[in-house]
């Protein structure tokens, strides 16, 4: 049939579709590798920045006076930050190539104000007491969790923060809000989604995937996130499920 019109057509037709097919697949390799390149990347940063912060903890506690403390400070928030920034993307990338693993296990309350403590760097939320409660909780995710919030707080906000603690109906919620004024009603929804970012982010750095990897995490643990605008600025509200143990 190739040497009629239609013969021809068909072959050249199914000559395309099969390199179609080829270069798809080559795409996806391509994809594939600059995804896992970003994430050995993105660990690999991990590595130094840590031993900027170990040096600059230990520099600011030898330091002989206030300016030198004070600099030795800076140098550790932005540590802070850069590894914020880095752990999403990492987690982000991860979590394209299905291979971000989130693995919750029981976890005592008494645990969760370190984390707390430990994404408040700057001190602006003063910490209520917690009830006692077994928790169905990934650690590591959900000191992730709470350092996207307080870096978005201090990013976005720079006020302080009020942090509440109350036991519902299967979770402890602890709510976090600070007094940023918001972001509009139309805005809210689009928060939680990849690479988006409110209007209140124009001339700041970000890539706008805290919140994404935040609620992954939560969904992944039984856990809920939820973004609303309070009574003076933006509220998030971090539900953590109770083990069944309890």
């Amino acid at each position: 049939d190739r040497h009629n019109l239609f013969g021809a057509f068909t072959e050249s037709f199914d000559l395309m579709r099969a390199e179609l097919k080829k270069a798809r697949i080559a795409e996806a390799k391509a994809n594939t590798a600059k995804k896992e390149l970003v994430a050995k990347l993105s660990h690999d940063i991990k590595t130094p920045v840590a031993s900027i912060k170990a040096a600059s903890e230990v520099g600011a506690a030898l330091a002989a006076d206030g300016k030198n403390r004070e600099n030795y400070r800076q140098i550790i928030q932005k540590a802070d930050q850069i590894n914020t920034l880095v752990t999403n993307l990492f987690s982000a990338t991860l979590e394209e190539l299905n291979e971000l693993t989130v693995t919750p296990s029981d976890m005592d309350s008494a645990e969760l104000p370190a984390l707390l403590e430990n994404a408040d760097y700057l001190h602006r939320a003063a910490l209520p007491n917690l009830p006692d409660c077994l928790l169905l909780a990934d650690k590591l995710r959900l000191q992730q969790v709470f350092d996207n919030i307080f870096a978005n707080s201090y990013k976005y906000a720079g006020t302080k923060i009020d942090v509440k603690v109350k036991l519902e109906e299967g979770y402890l919620t602890v709510c976090v809000e600070d007094y940023g004024g918001g972001v509009t009603e139309e805005e809210l929804p689009h928060l939680k989604e990849k690479f988006r970012r409110g209007g209140n982010a124009q001339g700041i750095e970000g890539a706008g995937l805290g919140l994404y990897i935040s609620d992954h995490c939560m969904r992944e643990m039984g856990g809920r996130l939820t973004v609303e605008n309070g009574t003076a600025g933006l509220r998030v509200v971090v539900q953590i499920a109770l083990s069944r143990g309890i």
